[in-house]
Order: structure tokens, then sequence, then C-alpha cells
């Protein structure tokens, strides 16, 4: 670091803020815009009474205005100057009592609070009109002494948006916008001249005229190895000549021959193809005239990045960097000695920048600058256009962070510069220039009740009547009386107030009240309502602009509602409402006037204001209640709507969107509720005819009271359209199928071209959606009862009349039976209804020819060529059917037959269709197909199997003494068959 600049560093930690300076000025503020509400005279305290005066203020028993009268009167007596000098201190800038430290605390603790909360925007109408004039003051805002508290609002709110839009604008890189939208725009324009030290090359056009012996005109193209064909002279090698070569030695060629003139020019120009690379928007490879310089090309791929260098942009060729190219000096200087044509091949790099630094605040150009090599200040500050005009030269400061640890800043004046050329820039500096202070040093201010308020130029011996010379010169309503000059004696940091009578000085040109001003004088001129309290009513309710207003001489009801904006749309205004306040006794009264007879003029009701008054304008919804109708069912948008007094059905009907199409035409009904003599409630119902109601039939296009509910139905079965069904297997066209209501089976068979040749109908399965729920209902039930015995069982006294060996094989028998229960819980039923079916001839009509119902499925199986035979045999297999064989009893005889632990009581069938042929049981019954119907056919070994049939021999359970009167898991597994819907049949 410089030492000639080491005594200017402050180290500062980067989150800490300045905050003591703006703080005393606040309260400095504070208590002199106290100072400006003097009023009539009082008894001069004693110092007691001063010290009572200062604990009154302090403590909020007396406001501003009432101090504001007591230190005016201390201005004005006759006291020790010494001690009335000491007075002054306690309420002027340059001296802060212990109050005030304590508050400016909570002020600042205040302040954190909000930092750290949720960042929401201060609520400027929670301050007072003093506050937020004080705050207008510091922000600038002209007449901020007497405008409204709501104008005062409007205006910070501005000033607010203002710099926050400031604050969030993005400081530019320098020259960056010199690429903006450029992408292809910035192609050289073929037509412009050629100049002539151009070199020419393969692909190039070359336009030759020729008069005189020859009249001719030739385009010729330089072909690739740099030769062109003139016709009566041949070829000619011109690569590598420029233009002008290039013109001189074809005059030459051709004027060689006798009486012969040409003139060359060049045509159509060769391309280029270039890489732009390194930090650039679209690097890659471009196309490019051959006419096109670096700029061009970097101009065609977007420009260089945020972190592309714009002074240190290399063109490369064959390897080698023949020019670097610092678009500053294009910028800045307008030398572009370095932008050299391309060729192709050519490579233009743009490398990531080296450093950069911030310009900010009062430069010509502030913006964000790249630097390379030593750059000091002096440049940096001629790179940004140098200081404005409003520049405070006494302070530029840079902002610089020291090795990733700290922030340090230096302090340098303009004036330094000339003398210490080493203050040398770093990456990531941050320049800033500040203005000078706002305040004007040979001003004299004029503020409030004024035409012309602002600056005026300070002369010698410049007087209160060289700025206020004569009434004109005020606006209307200012107080006379009193005026004030507050002079700032900056040696004593300390504010003097000189009061003047206004009055005095204007109408009787008083000399002893034409004060001689100083510079930065403030001259305070009031308004009459400063000093006297403004009549004042307050209008709310259905009124544009409700709040408080200053009341006129013999102002009236009507002048307030236009002066509030008139009524909104939802104004009731038959009447309103007027409070008005005793001032005496502090008593109040209501006042009840018709605002449409006001309006008329009608003195009656156009009631005359007084100060305080409350005006109340209700709203139509306070008297018209906002009731509604109902209407539900089969209308495009059902629900709840306002309710008109003069609403028909058929109005409520179009309200909500009108009838669906699915709306049934014939009855509708409309439900009233209503309350008889003010005791009891009732409910009618009126039934109407929904068609004629809507052809606006008075006797059914019935008028509405508020809340009725209309319900419009449905026409009948529409909840049955889009019913399918589905049907596959061996049938001639499978596939789902819409289906009328009451359609059976056999028309969905029919329908898919009835049976293939290779149907098994025995083996058809069909399955029902509402049957399935029913057998889970069933399953779930029978499994319940199935657990409650399980629980008894499992029960203290059960098992205690128990011997050892009965309770360890019920503990075993318990454990399995749970974890059957578990499984069967796990399995979903299928809702398999059982239908035999036959060729559609015989099936048509028949018991089986079922009603369908939405999402049947039908299932029609080729025919198999086995028996299944599973459970308790020696070889549990899948035989081949033999037509010949069918019984059961050879099928079991080719597995083995039953094993010892075989239970041959409850061995059974499961037929290919779905029904249950069991043993067990008694005085069973079975089908004959030889018969074609039930009967007693013998012992249940000889029952005749058919393909795809299951036979199962279940094992036997040993169940201990104690479970005698317990249900048989093969009977419970037999009972939930039952209830899935199985047709059981029992045989010998």
């Amino acid at each position: 670091m410089p030492e000639a600049v080491s005594d200017k560093i402050i180290f500062m930690k980067t989150s800490s803020k300045t905050i003591l300076l703006p703080l005393c000025f606040l309260l400095t503020f504070f208590v002199f815009n106290s100072l400006i509400f003097a009023q009539q005279s009082v008894a001069t305290p004693d110092e007691q009474e001063l010290e009572q005066l200062q604990n009154a203020y302090k403590s909020g028993i007396i406001d501003q205005e009432e101090l504001t009268r007591r230190l005016i009167i201390l201005k004005q007596s006759n006291r020790d100057p010494g001690a009335l000098e000491e007075i002054e201190k306690k309420f002027v800038p340059g001296s802060l009592s212990p109050e005030e430290v304590a508050e400016g605390r909570e002020m600042l603790e205040k302040l954190k609070e909000q930092k750290d909360g949720d960042d929401e925007p201060e609520d400027l109408n929670a301050l007072s009109e003093t506050e937020l004039k004080m705050r207008a003051r510091d922000a600038g805002i002209d007449g901020w002494y007497k405008v409204s508290k709501t104008e005062l609002i409007d205006a910070l709110e501005n000033v607010e948006a203002l710099k926050s839009q400031y604050e969030q604008a993005k400081l530019e890189i320098f020259g960056h916008n010199l690429f903006d939208n450029s992408s292809g725009n910035f192609v050289p324009i073929e037509s412009i001249p050629v100049s002539n030290d151009y070199i020419v090359g393969p692909g190039d056009e070359i336009k030759i005229i020729a008069w005189g012996r020859m009249d001719a005109t030739y385009v010729l193209e330089i072909d690739r190895e740099g030769i062109i064909n003139f016709p009566e002279i041949g070829p000619m090698n011109v690569v590598g000549m420029t233009f002008a070569e290039l013109k001189a030695f074809i005059k030459k060629k051709a004027e060689a021959i006798t009486g012969v003139n040409v003139s060359v020019s060049m045509g159509a120009l060769r391309s280029v193809q270039v890489f732009v690379l390194g930090e650039v928007t679209d690097p890659g490879l471009y196309t490019v005239s051959s006419l096109a310089t670096v700029v061009n090309a970097l101009l065609s791929s977007g420009g260089p990045t945020e972190l592309g260098s714009l002074r240190n942009i290399q063109l490369k060729r064959q390897g080698n960097v023949v020019s670097t190219i610092d678009l500053y000096d294009f910028l800045l200087k307008g030398d572009t000695t370095s932008d050299v044509r391309l060729i192709s091949g050519d490579v233009i790099f743009v490398p990531q920048t080296d450093a950069m630094v911030k310009m900010t605040g009062n430069v010509k150009r502030p913006a964000i600058y790249e630097i390379k090599g030593q750059y000091s200040l002096p440049d940096a500050l001629e790179m940004a256009g140098g200081l404005s005009p409003d520049a405070y030269n006494q302070r530029i400061q840079i902002n610089r962070s020291s090795q990733n640890k700290e922030q340090i800043v230096l302090d340098i004046a303009y004036a330094e510069l000339k003398d210490k050329k080493d203050v040398y820039l770093k990456d990531g500096d941050h320049v800033r220039v500040f203005p000078i202070h706002d305040s004007t040093v040979n001003a004299i201010y004029l503020y409030g009740n004024v035409i012309r308020p602002g600056e005026y130029a300070f002369v010698p011996d410049i007087r209160l009547l060289d700025i206020l010379p004569d009434f004109k010169s005020l606006d209307k309503d200012t107080y006379l009386d009193y005026a004030l000059v507050k002079r700032y004696r900056n040696e004593r940091m300390e504010a003097e107030l000189i009061p003047f009578d206004l009055g005095e000085l204007l109408q009787n040109r008083d000399e002893s009240q034409n004060i001689v001003l100083m510079p930065e004088d403030e001259i305070y001129v009031f308004n009459k309502g400063v000093f006297t309290d403004k009549p004042i009513v307050s209008v709310e309710g259905e009124i544009r602009n409700p709040g408080s207003y200053f009341v006129a001489e013999d102002m009236r009801l009507k002048d307030l509602f236009f002066k509030a904006g008139f009524f909104t749309k939802n104004a009731y205004l038959k009447f309103g409402h007027l409070y008005r306040t005793d001032k005496d006794t502090n008593e109040k009264k209501i006042f009840l006037f018709n605002i449409e007879k006001a309006l008329s003029g009608n003195l009656q009701h156009n009631l005359k204001l007084e100060n305080h008054d409350k005006v109340v304008v209700h709203s139509v919804f306070e008297y018209n209640k906002d009731h509604h109708v109902t209407i539900l069912g089969d209308v495009n948008n059902p629900g709840e709507y306002p309710f008109a007094n003069n609403m028909s059905v058929r109005d409520l009907i179009l309200i909500a969107g009108n009838l669906d199409e699915t709306a049934y035409y014939g009855e509708a009904e409309l439900v009233r509720y209503d309350i008889a003599d003010g005791e009891k409630f009732e409910t009618s119902i009126v039934q109407f005819d929904l068609k004629k109601a809507m052809d606006d039939v008075s006797e059914h296009n019935l008028k509405l009271r508020a809340f009725d509910v209309v319900t419009i139905k449905q026409i009948s079965d529409w909840n049955k359209k889009n019913l399918a069904v589905k049907i596959t297997g061996e049938v001639v066209h499978p596939g789902t199928y819409h289906i009328q209501n009451g359609e059976r089976l056999s028309s969905i068979i029919e329908r898919a071209g009835g049976f293939t040749d290779k149907a098994y109908l025995r083996g058809a399965i069909f399955t029902r959606e509402s049957s399935k729920a029913v057998q889970k209902q069933r399953i779930n039930e029978m499994l319940q009862r199935l657990e409650l015995d399980s629980a008894r069982l499992s029960s203290e006294q059960s098992q205690a009349l128990l011997s050892p060996e009965d309770a360890t094989a019920l503990e075993l028998f318990i454990s399995s039976q749970e974890a059957l229960i578990k499984k069967l819980r796990s399995v979903e039923p299928t809702g398999r209804v059982i239908v035999s079916l036959s060729p559609l001839s015989v099936f048509s009509g028949n018991v089986s020819d079922l009603v369908l119902e939405d999402s049947d499925t039908l299932h029609v199986p080729s025919k198999p060529g086995t028996v299944n035979v599973l459970g308790a045999v020696y070889n549990p297999t899948s035989i081949i059917y033999d037509e010949k064989k069918s019984e059961l009893k050879y099928y079991l005889a080719q597995t083995g037959g039953p094993t010892d632990n075989a239970n041959e009581k409850f061995i059974y069938i499961v037929s290919a269709d779905g029904t249950v042929i069991s043993k067990a049981g008694k005085n069973g019954v079975s089908w004959s197909d030889e018969e074609k119907r039930f009967g007693f056919w013998g012992s249940f070994e000889n029952a005749k199997l058919y393909p795809g049939d299951t036979v199962l021999v279940p094992e036997k359970i040993i169940k201990p003494d104690a479970l005698k009167n317990v249900k048989d898991v093969t009977e419970i597994l037999y009972q939930i068959a039952v209830i899935a819907g199985i047709t059981i049949q029992q045989v010998f």
C-alpha cells in the first residue's frame, strides 16, 4: 500500500453502519419542528416552571404546541441572556439531554428489530403528522410544511418507490451494451466499395467491362489456384494481389491490345470461416464476408460474456497472435487500427477478464470498468468521464477487500491526485464520488404559506422585504401576526430563532420587523390553520373517498358529498345519519336525513355542518339483506345464487347455466321455507312442470322467495348409460360391448358372432362385480367367526381344563388355524357366477341366460385335454382325459390312490364349470349326462369326470378331544366355497 495514503485508511467491518449521526439529526429536527407551532402568549415561567415544563414534555403531559408557546415567550422576555442561552440549549441542536440519549437508544433498538424482522414496509399511517413532516423535509419534498397528512403519506410512498427502483438498478459493465441484440445484425454490407488494399483470393468475382475494339462485359471468378481466365487474353495468376494491383495488372494486359479500353471492379466477394472462442455468448464457427473484421465477428457471436475481456481480445492466425484488440480504444477514442480484416481459419479468442473496478456516484459515466496492468485512480476517473459538476471533490472514496478477510476504505481529495500518481486500483475496488451537500452556502430559504417558496440568492444587506415585498407574495389564509426566521450559528452548532410580525412588516413597512438576513437563513410563513383548529367533519360508509374534511363557512351535506367524490354504487339513498357532539356537554345527538332530498337542495335534509360532525352513508345491503336461492340436480352449474325480488324458476335455471341434457322435462320440485307468524318454521313442497316453466307458463314458472330450493330431476335410467360387458376366448369376435338396459347374455354371445368350433362350453367362466362384493362380505363374516373360535379356545379358562397333551395339541391347532385365516384374508373372491352354457339355439331363454350388468365378463375357453388330481395322493398330477374311462376311481388309481393320511370322507371334485361335487354328507345326488337330470347314481368313486375337472383329496386333521364341538377346518372351507357362489353337490 502506498505510504502517501496510509494515513487515510479506515478499517471497517463489512456489516457495520454509522447510525449515530443520522439519529442525532432526527432528534434535533424533531425538537426544532416543535418550535414552529408557536401560539398566543401565556405567563412567563420561572426556573422551577422550566424544569416542570421539561418533565411534562418528556413524560407526554404537554404536547409540542404547548412547549413551543412557552419557548417563544422565553425568547421575547427580558430574562438574562446567559440564562436564556442555557435554556435554549435544552431544546435546540448542539446538546442532548440524558432523556434524549435514552430515547435514541430505544429508537436504535427498534430499528434493529425492524431489520431483523420480516422486512415489512413501514406503516406511514401510524406516524404522527410531525414525524411525517420531518421525513418529508429530509426527503426534499417541496411544500412539506403546508400539505395535509394524506398528501404527505402519498409523497413519501412515491419517494420510497423511486428509491427502491434506484437501489435495484444493476450497474452495467462498460462496453457490453455494444453487443445488446447484436447477433447476426452486423454482417458487413456486400455492396460497400472495396478499398484498394483489399487482398483478392479464391472465390472473389472480378467484373471487367471492355470497349473499343472489344465490346464485352465479363464476370470472372478467381479459382482455387488463384487464376482467372480472361477471354482473348488467357489465364492470369492474381493470387496475393491487392485490389489496386489487380486493376493495374488486368488493364495492362488488356490494353496491350491496340484499341481496347477496360474498367475493372469487384463483384461478389468470397466468404471466410472463422472461429470465435472463449468467453463469448455463442462460441463456434462463423461464416462471414471477406470484408469482415474482428469486431464484426464478435458482434455476430453476441459479444463477450460478463466474464469476458473487452481489452485483451486476441486474433490468432496459423497459431500466432497477429493482433490484440482493446475495445476501450474503439469505444473511448474511436481508434480502429487494431481491428484487422479476417481470413479463413482465423481464431478470435476472448480470454477471461483480469480485473474489474466499479465507478459509482457523481461521475459522468458510472459503470463497471475493466482495467489492465497498473491502473491509477486518475486514469479510472478519466475513463469514467471525469467528475460531474455536482461532485464533491474533497472526498473520493475507494472501498477495497483486503486478502478476502476485511473491508478497507481509502478517502482521497481530488486535488491530492496530481501529486499521488501511485494510487493504483485493484480488482474488485469500488470507487465512490459523493455529491456536494444539497444545501447552498449562499442561499436564503423561504418555506410555508407563500406563493414562491424555495431558494433565494444571498446578497449583502438583503432584508425580509426583499424576499417578501408585498401581500401578493403570500398564499391564501396566511397567518399575519407571527412569522419566523431560523438562523444557524455553525460556530456554536446552535440554531437561533428570530420571530417577526408579518402583518406589521407588509402593512406598515415597519423597519424594526425588516430583519437583515444572513446566508442559510430559513424564513417560515405559517398558515392560519397552524394556530387555530379548523372545523372538520368526517364521512364514512358508501362514499368514494371517506375520511375527514375541513368545514368551510355555510358548508352543507350536499357540499360534503361532492367533496368526498360522491357515492358508491351500493349507497342507500333513502336516508343517512348525522352524529353531532355538543361542544359544551359532550353529548351526542343523531339526525336522520334523506340523501336524495338533500341532493335536491331541500334545506330540511341538506343539513348545515358543524365541527366534529360525523356523516354515515349506509349500504343497500343493510336494508335489503343478501338472501339467496338454491338450485340442485341436472343443471349445468347447481348451487346457491343471490336472490332478486322478481326472480322466477326459469330465471334461476338460466342463471345456473341452463338445463343439463339429462334433465327430466316433466315434474320438478320447489321446496319453500317459511316462518309462520314469527312463531314456527314451516316447509312446503310445490310441484311444477319443468317444460311449461321453461315456456314461461305463469302457473309453472313460479316466482321465487328467499331461501327457496329448486330441484331438477334426472331422466329415468340415465345412470345406466354406457353399460359395457367383456367377452373373451372362443367366440368369433371377442371384445368389449356396450349393452342396452335389460339385455341378456345370449344377446351378447350372438353379437360376438357365436362360439367357435374350439369352444368348451362346460368350462365357461362368468364373473360379476356385484357378486364379488357380496362374496367378499360373506367371507369376511365367516373368517370373523373362525377368529372368535380361535380366541375362545386360546383363553386361559379353556386351556386350564385340558390335559398337558391336549393343551399342546390345542396350541398347534390354533397356530395352524391362525396361519390359515391370515392366508384367507389375502384372498380376493373372483365374483364367479355359475352359468351352464349350451349352443345358442338351446341357451337363449333358459335359466342361465342372465340379464347383464355393467362390467360383467364371460370367458369361453378351448377344450382342455386333462383331469387334475391333487392333495393326499401318492402322485399328484394331471392325467390325460379318456372318454372311455371317465369314472373318478380310474383317475385316483392313476395317481396311486389316497395315502394313509388322506381324509377320504371329504374328497371333492371341482368341475370345469365351477360346481363342486363332494363325497361328504349323505343322501347326495349328482348330475347324469345320459339321463340329463340329477339323481342317485351309485357310489362317489363312480362319479363321472370331464376335461378340466380337478379332484382334491384333503389330509386328515387330528383334533384334541377338547375340540369335539369345534367345526372342522374342512367344513369351514366348504362353507367359504358356498359363500363364494360355488354350487355344491353331494353324492355317496
